[in-house]
């Protein structure tokens, strides 16, 4: 690993890693397209199944395979190869969304949006495991940072995108762009066909290296990450429902306010992603800052007596989940073997998925039950909580970061 004196901005990585354009224009263009294709499928569910509950299935289906079959998806990308999965998942992606433009009625739509999940559930451990045979190890970092900012340009413009075609189109002409920027991924993937870099093989005397994703989660400092991931996505996708509420209702901002509270985070997110340590020694502060950001900024809506506070308050808390979720993805890339990369984001994308999905049934009960801010107040609450035991459990070990090698021991510092 170069020493983090080497490590490179986010400009000397377009710059340098060539190759790797191919892999950000893939995932951008493709986030776009997600970002639009969503909005299009809970329009679609709606109108065709007739109530909120249509909108409800669809996110279930969506959420399920990940939920179920996270970790042996990620097994199959560590035994068949992480771009020949990314690959195979953005042609079913393309597929399912081909179909869906032709779906009618409830059986159609329900196993269509499952195969679009399915695919989900198989491109996003892939591409993480992916990125560092994309780039050299000196633009990991920043390249987790970039390839975090492209997904949340598509969170953000894609819905405008598609708000903009419904003007004059149907739902489905949306999911037919959809697929077409799946299959666009799929060919631009290709390109990276005999550039990517070789697996940075353990050494069988190493004692330190675990033989497996098994001896890996026995690290509390790993086992954190993960844990602490789930909790984080339950806590931020619980304001899915109260921010809605909080906005229209109690701050009095109806639908604009709603967007604009929406459009805060969204913007939060973004910038957050941007702000990943290009040192190594910064990735352990700046995963508790994010953690902390997240509470902070969610209590500070929770707060705020007008909506342009609210939006404030709102953005930390996006910069806070902006900036975890590239902070984590760096860490488990450093700290897991290469080799077990694909089960360990399966295995992280499963827990997501489950914090996301308790999410939107909690995040809904609060919010009916007790408003809005409430619900806030207490997911602000709950994730100051998670910042104390995640600092509890990392302040205990001396992390060393090395190519795909974890060695810990205890100490009394924070690091």
């Amino acid at each position: 690993m170069q020493s983090t004196g080497q490590q490179r901005g986010l400009t000397g990585v377009w710059r340098v890693e060539r190759k790797a354009r191919w892999f950000f224009a893939a995932h951008l263009q493709g986030a776009l397209g997600t970002g639009a294709g969503y909005v299009a499928l809970l329009l679609l569910a709606y109108e065709q199944l007739g109530s909120a509950w249509g909108a409800t299935a669809v996110l279930i289906a969506d959420l399920a395979p990940a939920m179920l079959l996270g970790p042996v998806l990620g097994g199959l990308i560590d035994r068949t190869g992480r771009l020949r999965c990314a690959i195979a998942a953005e042609l079913i992606g393309a597929l399912a969304f081909a179909g869906l433009v032709f779906a009618h009625g409830t059986v159609p739509l329900i196993a269509l949006a499952l195969a679009a999940g399915l695919g989900s559930a198989l491109l996003r451990p892939a591409t993480c495991a992916l990125l560092p045979a994309v780039v050299t190890p000196a633009s990991l970092n920043a390249a987790n940072g970039l390839f975090g900012a492209v997904r949340e340009m598509g969170q953000l413009i894609g819905p405008a995108v598609a708000a903009g075609v419904l003007l004059f189109a149907e739902p489905e002409l949306v999911l037919a762009l959809n697929a077409v920027t799946f299959a666009a991924s799929a060919v631009l993937m290709t390109r990276l066909r005999g550039h990517l870099h070789a697996h940075t093989e353990p050494q069988e005397t190493d004692e330190a290296v675990p033989a497996n994703l098994l001896g890996v989660l026995q690290d509390p400092f790993v086992r954190s990450l993960v844990l602490t991931s789930g909790a984080v996505m339950l806590v931020a996708g619980a304001t899915n429902v109260a921010e809605l509420v909080l906005a229209s209702d109690q701050l009095g901002g109806g639908r604009s306010g709603f967007a604009l509270l929406v459009a805060a985070f969204g913007c939060g997110m973004l910038t957050g992603s941007l702000l990943g340590p290009s040192d190594d020694g910064a990735l352990r502060q700046r995963y508790l800052l994010a953690i902390a950001l997240l509470g902070a900024g969610l209590i500070a809506t929770a707060a705020s007596p007008i909506l342009p506070l609210a939006m404030l308050g709102f953005s930390v808390a996006g910069i806070g989940n902006g900036l975890f979720l590239v902070t984590v993805r760096v860490l488990m890339q450093k700290l897991i073997p290469e080799a077990a990369h694909g089960r360990a984001f399966g295995l992280l994308d499963a827990i997501d998925s489950w914090g996301f999905g308790a999410a939107i049934v909690a995040g809904g009960a609060l919010a009916a039950s007790l408003g809005g801010r409430a619900t806030f107040a207490i997911a602000g609450a709950l994730a100051l909580l998670v910042f104390f035991i995640a600092y509890r459990t990392t302040s205990r070990r001396e992390v060393h970061y090395g190519p795909q090698v974890v060695s810990t021991r205890p100490t009394n510092h924070f690091a």
